[in-house]
């Protein structure tokens, strides 16, 4: 009776003994591969971290447009349009000339040439491009100047473009400038009482 007893037990436990044995066979694989499983990632994440992948290249950045050139102020080509103006044989408190043509942006050279046989000082003083009116209200307010003479008669205003001294009888001076643009430009003798018959245009074509 004992003897059964025994040869149960022992078939007991031989069983639970192989049951364990599996068990522990199953926990050990997977302990196994997970631990692997860490240690390879680590090795991995510390390769990249002392060997770091090289940054892709930047794409190039577009070429800026190069500003677009100012245009330039169209100027004639050629040798400069010459002028001459003197005092009017008749008159000479008028210009013997009252208009000329030239073309726009050519260079100018106005020869003024005081000959008159009446012994008075002149100047020419040429205006901005439709600055009549404003020309000859600064031609009257230089003749007021205590200062005029000294200045030649020659107008502090912006709406001159150009001018001669205040030339002697018998005395000739060339002055030389250009026309910007198409237009009118007034000139006058800014003497005090002369602007008023002493007066002419410059048509730039």
């Amino acid at each position: 009776m004992s003897h059964a007893t025994h040869t149960d037990t022992q078939g007991g436990s031989s069983v639970w003994s192989i049951l364990n044995i599996i068990l522990a066979i199953a926990i050990g694989g997977f302990a196994l591969f997970w631990g692997g499983a860490f240690v390879l990632g680590g090795i991995s994440a510390a390769s990249k971290i002392r060997n770091p992948a090289p940054p892709a290249p930047a794409e190039p950045a577009p070429a800026a447009a190069a500003p677009a050139a100012a245009a330039a102020p169209a100027v004639a080509s050629g040798p400069a349009e010459e002028l001459t103006l003197k005092p009017d044989a008749v008159n000479p408190m008028a210009f013997n000339t009252k208009e000329f043509k030239v073309k726009a942006g050519k260079a100018i050279k106005l020869t003024f040439d005081n000959n008159a046989a009446v012994p008075l000082p002149h100047n020419v003083v040429i205006g901005k491009a439709g600055g009549k009116e404003a020309l000859m209200a600064a031609a009257m307010k230089i003749a007021t100047d205590p200062q005029g003479m000294a200045k030649g008669y020659v107008p502090e205003d912006p709406i001159v473009l150009a001018h001669t001294k205040l030339v002697q009888p018998g005395q000739k001076e060339t002055i030389e400038f250009s026309l910007p643009s198409p237009g009118d430009y007034p000139f006058v003798c800014a003497f005090p009482g002369h602007s008023i018959m002493m007066n002419g245009v410059i048509k730039a074509e």
